[in-house]
């Protein structure tokens, strides 16, 4: 993981702590930056006058603020309330609470499977630099263990880092899956299935629905939703519209349901 910066950038939004309210503006420490102090002018904290300060933003509350001006000489860091929409400020919010999280879960990482911080990183934390966060990778491992052989981590950190993940992260899906079994003796039998497996895979949305040879005349059919009742309605959907056209062609098909592990 990258090193943090000693001071944010200007145009960045940070969080922070407001810590003294006065006439003129506010003091607050950035918590992302070694608590270090920085200055919001009266003049920053809305668009509307400002009768009293106290009415925006009160002692011990945390706040987004973007970064203006940053002075490392001097220890100067100027920023603004009022230039924060609400979709920044939740993105910002967002952002910190997946460190958090990434952060408890690196701790129990270190802890339980006994890998100190070179290992950690290279070992797991290095293998998850496709996600934007780690913990965006955790999630994503939560919701589909099989992902898990793909990284790259040795076997003997795999169960542990399994275990972990699925014991404390929620993912933001679940994964369901089933087969289906086509078969054709028409002259062209393998452009039907052929087309019958694109139906499947275009009765859901882009990385929805994913369909994977296992060996004739099987396929795994893998679907991906927000809670199971919509990822098991989707599955049975897409399967049948693979499996009419199948049949409209003169030839079968059939579902077999896998059991469907509970991801969410």
């Amino acid at each position: 993981m990258a090193k943090k910066a000693a001071y944010p950038e200007e145009g960045e939004f940070i969080l922070a702590t407001v810590k003294e309210v006065f006439r003129q503006g506010v003091f607050v420490t950035l918590d992302e930056y070694g608590d270090k102090k920085g200055m919001l002018h009266i003049s920053e904290i809305s668009l509307k006058w400002v009768r009293n300060i106290r009415d925006y933003v009160k002692e011990g509350q945390k706040v987004v603020l973007k970064v203006l001006n940053v002075n490392p000489e001097r220890g100067h860091i100027d920023l603004s309330l009022r230039r924060v929409n609400d979709a920044q400020r939740k993105e910002k919010l967002y952002e910190v609470k997946q460190k958090q999280r990434s952060q408890r879960i690196i701790e129990l990482l270190t802890k339980e499977l006994k890998l100190s911080k070179k290992e950690l990183e290279t070992e797991i934390l290095s293998k998850l630099e496709d996600y934007a966060s780690p913990y965006d990778g955790f999630e994503a491992i939560a919701g589909d263990n099989t992902l898990i052989e793909k990284l790259g981590i040795r076997k003997k950190n795999r169960a542990g880092l399994l275990d972990i993940i699925n014991k404390n992260v929620k993912p933001p899906f679940v994964v369901v899956t089933g087969f289906v079994k086509l078969n054709s003796y028409a002259p062209n039998g393998v452009d039907i299935i052929r087309e019958s497996l694109i139906r499947i895979q275009e009765s859901g949305a882009e990385g929805e629905i994913e369909v994977n040879y296992v060996s004739a005349p099987f396929y795994r059919v893998k679907v991906r939703a927000e809670d199971y009742k919509s990822a098991e309605k989707l599955l049975h959907n897409s399967v049948k519209k693979g499996i009419e056209y199948m049949e409209r062609n003169h030839g079968k098909g059939e579902f077999h349901k896998e059991m469907a592990e509970r991801q969410k």
